[in-house]
């Protein structure tokens, strides 16, 4: 091959990588959403709002020591499978602070818990009291709890 025709396939194969990147900017928005590479290897688009929450999620599972209390209580009188219905958000007193909904269904009784900080959440719920008496805002369950008091999201 020569030398001309080594540039020419040189510059082609640039242009088309070019405008790959281009095409999976257009697919994601265009702007800086960060992404995560599943298992087969495809890259997808996770929202900011996304990660966010799975900072929260992170926050209580790893640095909550009363998580497991909280769950007993959260799943007590259910019989075949307790899991407690959970809301992953913020605070609308503290947005920079996570705000954990455990709502138990059989019982009808919900606890809100404020992050402490970075990796600290209370041993005492914020509020306590009835599923009905709950901001709508704090109803649209995201997440699920084991009985071992871990969050997963939805």
């Amino acid at each position: 091959m020569s030398t001309t025709a080594k540039v020419v396939v040189l510059a082609l194969a640039v242009v088309a990588v070019g405008a790959v990147g281009g095409v999976i900017a257009v697919q994601s928005g265009g702007d800086d959403a960060p992404t995560s590479v599943s298992g087969d290897d495809k890259a997808e688009v996770v929202a900011p709002e996304d990660e966010s929450l799975r900072a929260c999620t992170n926050s209580w599972n790893d640095g909550n020591e009363n998580k497991a209390n909280i769950a007993s209580i959260a799943t007590a009188a259910q019989a075949e499978n307790p899991t407690a219905y959970v809301h992953v958000g913020f605070s609308s007193v503290f947005p920079d602070r996570c705000l954990i909904t455990v709502a138990n269904p059989s019982t009808m009784y919900a606890q809100q818990y404020v992050q402490e900080g970075v990796s600290a959440w209370p041993i005492a719920p914020a509020w306590t009291g009835s599923v009905n008496d709950l901001d709508g805002s704090n109803l649209p369950w995201n997440a699920r709890m084991a009985q071992d008091g871990t969050i997963a999201l939805l």
